[in-house]
């Protein structure tokens, strides 16, 4: 019986040691690279194995809501079971991640669903989303930043709180020029800088 559990140890140690190996083909160099490699290395994020065995992660990808979603609240939540397939949205994927973060109030029900995963999110999206897991998960308390930016007179009030907050902990932070980008979609590197900020 000792054996068989020595024998699973070792097997595990050396999954666990491979998963870490992970070498991307496509970041070395990217200004991403060091917020990739940590994530990666924790096990927040991953990339796309290629038919020739190889793994590239994409840093300028763009991030869709159903990912989003997974990578913030796996880190929001990093003792939940996710294993367990959603009830509410069975046919996707993200469907588990979708139903906590409705469960949580991080979105509005409805916001995501299993047609509207696929669909690309915005920077303003992403800060509302992200202030309100630091607020109501992590039990942040709420602050608030001056901000200049002169392109998010249009944004919902709720995301130009949560924005504040967001920038009031340097989780996100603008362009040049006081631009902030609102209806842009992050790239997955921009995604990855951001995670690396919040679970610090």
């Amino acid at each position: 019986m000792k054996r068989i559990l020595l024998v699973i140890s070792i097997l595990a140690v050396l999954l666990c040691s491979f998963a870490l190996a992970v070498d991307f083909t496509d970041v070395a160099g990217h200004w991403g690279e060091p917020y990739i490699k940590e994530l990666t290395d924790k096990g927040v994020i991953n990339g796309y194995l290629m038919d020739d065995g190889t793994y590239e992660f994409r840093p300028e990808g763009e991030i869709k809501k159903g990912e989003f979603l997974k990578l913030i609240m796996s880190a929001s939540l990093p003792s939940e079971n996710w294993s367990a397939p959603s009830a509410k949205y069975p046919n996707h994927w993200s469907g588990i991640y979708i139903e906590k973060a409705e469960e949580y109030e991080v979105i509005d029900e409805g916001y995501v669903n299993e047609q509207t995963a696929e669909d690309k999110i915005s920077r303003a999206d992403v800060a509302e989303i992200l202030g309100k897991c630091d607020i109501v998960i992590k039990n942040s308390p709420q602050l608030s930043a001056e901000y200049e930016f002169y392109d998010v007179a249009d944004i919902s009030i709720m995301q130009k709180v949560m924005l504040a907050h967001c920038v009031a902990k340097e989780y996100i932070k603008g362009y040049d020029e006081y631009t902030f980008g609102p209806n842009n979609t992050l790239k997955r590197a921009e995604v990855a800088t951001i995670l690396s900020r919040y679970m610090k």
